[in-house]
């Protein structure tokens, strides 16, 4: 597969900026990806993919699947909790949410090199598909 897939969509991948602020400007030690995810009803695959028609949190499932399976060596990644969103409590209502998900990298040089990953970046397919939008705040862990 070619990088970026047809399905693309820059407003959920960081920038090149964003990317170099964290490499460069980074906290040392581990880090904590707090996830804010907001699935499509229906998976937004390229035309003529493979995969299967499913939602958009079934494609989300397939992604972090992949993101496992296919990098858990190179990122040494932990899920550290996860689960679904019942409303905002406090807070724009508007910006609803499906699921939380803590992930513990033990550097932002694991979180980078997976990033930089051929397997991992073939499962981004899966990424575009199922989310509308999410947010991904750093948090020092």
């Amino acid at each position: 597969m070619t990088f970026p897939p047809a399905n693309f969509d820059p407003s959920i991948d960081p920038t090149a900026d964003q990317v170099r602020e964290l490499r460069d400007a980074g906290p040392d030690g581990p880090v904590v990806m707090l996830n804010l995810l907001k699935f499509r009803e229906h998976a937004n695959y390229p035309a003529g993919s493979p995969h299967a028609p499913c939602s958009g949190a079934d494609a989300y499932r397939r992604y972090q699947t992949a993101f496992v399976e296919t990098v858990g060596d190179v990122s040494h990644a932990e899920v550290v909790w996860e689960g679904q969103v019942d409303k905002t409590f406090i807070g724009d209502a508007t910006q609803d949410w499906d699921k939380c998900l803590l992930v513990r990298y033990p550097s932002r040089q694991h979180f980078l090199s997976m990033m930089a990953n051929a397997a991992y970046r073939e499962a981004l397919v899966h990424r575009y598909a199922g989310l509308e939008r999410t947010i991904l705040l750093q948090m020092r862990g």
